[in-house]
This record gives structure tokens, C-alpha cells and sequence, in this order.
């Protein structure tokens, strides 16, 4: 019986982390994601995108990572060199950490789905780890000693700071209408899978401009099209990467592809129903279902099909954005983010704290 414990205590969690739902399938998600990412967004122009390697080139990312690996890492002479070394893998770490805490299939006895590290208040961690991130992308390029790459972190920074606090409103928001800090009790609180009854559907439409909040500023935190001036080649030179190569370069690109799945997996996780779908039908037999895949171990591989598409969703409409918008420039970013997106997500985190506290008591909604 010791060795029973010992076991379920110490291999499960590591064989959780290491390969299912942890680095392994983080990793493979994030070549996947870029993969669609990119071919989409070439379908959308006209063009094939990634094509010869592997099965209609979904090989290509793995290809390009692996070519960056093997390539001459360079360190320019002016740079602080090891804290220039320290950004990428700070990066890629901090990346993979941030995925820990997505909800994808069901590993602790708690009722509902759970993170790997999911505990009350992971919410202000993920919020501290992103503000984090914001902060090394910006001393990454000032390690670097470059003007081109202290120019894009100096844009990076301007960015950051003004679309940081609309996405941390929108993630907020669902916190405020469960009363929790936990990312995963947030996501079965609302849902009812938690062993709770679940929200009113009344609660759903004051979810509609967070979301939206949030795809846009994942957008600008992501640094992509149109929020993509920080590392504009035909202006700097690719920004405040300029300087990177090498291994240090494939840990960047590596980093950035698993914040796209940690963006991707957070807005599936607190605005989309998580790694749910039939189960959330009003009807007897999905109700059944639900319990059944929750009590059966290939439950499990349905929960992560469910978290691929609803996220595979979410990179189609940001791999649109990508496509019909041209780059904006810095002042129009800064602009729209403390002119436009602060006072929408404020507005909203009002309106919701009125329907909360005075609308839905005189109307009887719970």
C-alpha cells in the first residue's frame, strides 16, 4: 500500500508535468498552433504557407526550430552578456509555467477539471508571470546594447503597458461574477461541472466584451499584426530579437508559440467552456455522457479534443486579425489602448458590477 501512494504521489504528478498535459503536449501544441497560424494566414493572402515538410508542411515549425538550434549563437561584444543569455531561457520557462495552470483534462480527485498547479488565487499568479514576461521582453532588448533593439524594446514596453491592464480587466471579470481567484474553479463554477449548479445563462452575455477585450490585447501582448511595430523589419531590423540567434533565437520563437497556447487556452478556459462541450446541453442524455466521460479514463483524451478545437477557434481568429489589418504605429497602439480598450473594459467591469448587485436582485436572477 506504501508503494501504491508513493507512486500515485510521485511518478503521476511528474509523468503529468514532463508529458500529459506538461511539457511534451505544451511543446507539440505549440508547433501545432504555429503550424495553423501560419497557414492560414497564407491561405487568407493567397499563398500555400508552410507545404513540403511533413504531411502538407505541419512539420515546418519542428524544421525551423531545429535549424535555428544548429546554427552559430552570437553574442554581440557590447552586451551584458550574461543577462543577455538569461532572457531566452527565463522566457521559455516562464512560458511553459504559465500553461501549468490551464484546465485541460481531469488529474487531481477535486471535483471539476483542474490545472496541474491549480489552487486558489492562480489567477494573480498567471497576471504576475504575463506582467513578467512583458518586463523581460524589454530588458531583453536593452541587454543587447543595440540602438535597433533598445528602440523596439523601448516600443515593446510602451505596448505592453498599454494593453496590459484591459487584458487584465477582461480575465478579472469572470472572477468577479464567481467570487473565485482560481482559474479552474472559475471555469467549474460557471459551468456547474464542480459539483455546484453552475451561473444562470443571464451571466453569459457579460462575457461578450471581455472576450473580445481579450482576443485584442492577447493580440498586442502576442505582438502580432497589427501590434507588431516593436519588431518591424523594414523600420529596425526585427526589433529587440535583432541581436539574438542561434539557440537563444529558437528558445524565443519556442516561448512565444507557447504563450500563444497559453493565450489561446485561457480564453477557451474562462470565456468558452473550457474542455467541455456536449455535457453543457440542457438534455438528459449529454447530462449522462458528462458523467460518464468524468468516471472513464479516455475521458481524458475526449477533454483534450475538445480543449484543441475550441483553442484551434481561437489562433483562426487571430491569424484573421493578422490578415486584415496593416501594422499600426506606435502612437495609434498607445492611443487605442489607453483612449479605447482601458475605458471599454472599465465600463464593462462597471456595468457588471450594477446588474450584479441591482439588476438581477429585483428581477429574481441567481
Amino acid at each position: 500500500m506504501m508503494q501504491i501512494n508513493l507512486l500515485t504521489e510521485l511518478v503521476f504528478p511528474a509523468l503529468w508535468i514532463l508529458f500529459f498535459p506538461g511539457i511534451f503536449f505544451i511543446t507539440f501544441l505549440a508547433l501545432l498552433w504555429e503550424w495553423m497560424d501560419r497557414k492560414v494566414y497564407a491561405r487568407l493572402q493567397n499563398r500555400m504557407g508552410p507545404l513540403h515538410t511533413g504531411w502538407r508542411g505541419i512539420l515546418q515549425p519542428l524544421a525551423d526550430f531545429l535549424k535555428l538550434v544548429g546554427k552559430e549563437d552570437l553574442t554581440p561584444k557590447r552586451a551584458d552578456k550574461r543577462s543577455f543569455a538569461a532572457v531566452p531561457v527565463i522566457m521559455l520557462i516562464l512560458s511553459i509555467l504559465l500553461c501549468m495552470f490551464l484546465p485541460i483534462v481531469d488529474l487531481n480527485p477535486a471535483p471539476g477539471v483542474q490545472g496541474i498547479l491549480s489552487f486558489e488565487g492562480d489567477l494573480l499568479i498567471v497576471l504576475f508571470i504575463s506582467t513578467l514576461m512583458a518586463i523581460l521582453i524589454v530588458l531583453g532588448g536593452y541587454f543587447s546594447s543595440s540602438p535597433y533593439a533598445q528602440t523596439g524594446a523601448a516600443r515593446t514596453g510602451m505596448l505592453l503597458i498599454s494593453f496590459e491592464i484591459p487584458l487584465i480587466i477582461a480575465l478579472i471579470t469572470p472572477a468577479i461574477l464567481t467570487g473565485s481567484l482560481s482559474i479552474s474553479t472559475i471555469m467549474n463554477t460557471m459551468l456547474g461541472t464542480g459539483g455546484g449548479s453552475g451561473l444562470s445563462l443571464a451571466y453569459g452575455w457579460l462575457l461578450i466584451i471581455p472576450f473580445i477585450v481579450y482576443i485584442i490585447s492577447l493580440q498586442a501582448e502576442l505582438e502580432r499584426i497589427p501590434f507588431d511595430v516593436s519588431h518591424a523589419e523594414t523600420e529596425i531590423v526585427h526589433g529587440w530579437q535583432v541581436e539574438y540567434s542561434g539557440k537563444k533565437l529558437a528558445m524565443i520563437h519556442m516561448a512565444e508559440d507557447i504563450l500563444l497556447v497559453f493565450g489561446a487556452g485561457m480564453a477557451t478556459t474562462l470565456f468558452l467552456g473550457g474542455p467541455f462541450l456536449l455535457e453543457l446541453i440542457p438534455l438528459p442524455i449529454f447530462q449522462e455522457f458528462g458523467l460518464f466521460m468524468a468516471s472513464n479514463w479516455f475521458g481524458a483524451l475526449y477533454y483534450t479534443l475538445v480543449f484543441m478545437f475550441k483553442s484551434a477557434l481561437v489562433i483562426l481568429v487571430l491569424a484573421n486579425m493578422r490578415t486584415l489589418f496593416a501594422r499600426w504605429r506606435i502612437d495609434q497602439i498607445v492611443r487605442a489602448g489607453w483612449k479605447v480598450m482601458v475605458p471599454i473594459a472599465l465600463f464593462n467591469m462597471l456595468l457588471i458590477q450594477i446588474v450584479l448587485n441591482l439588476v438581477f436582485p429585483a428581477i429574481g436572477v441567481v
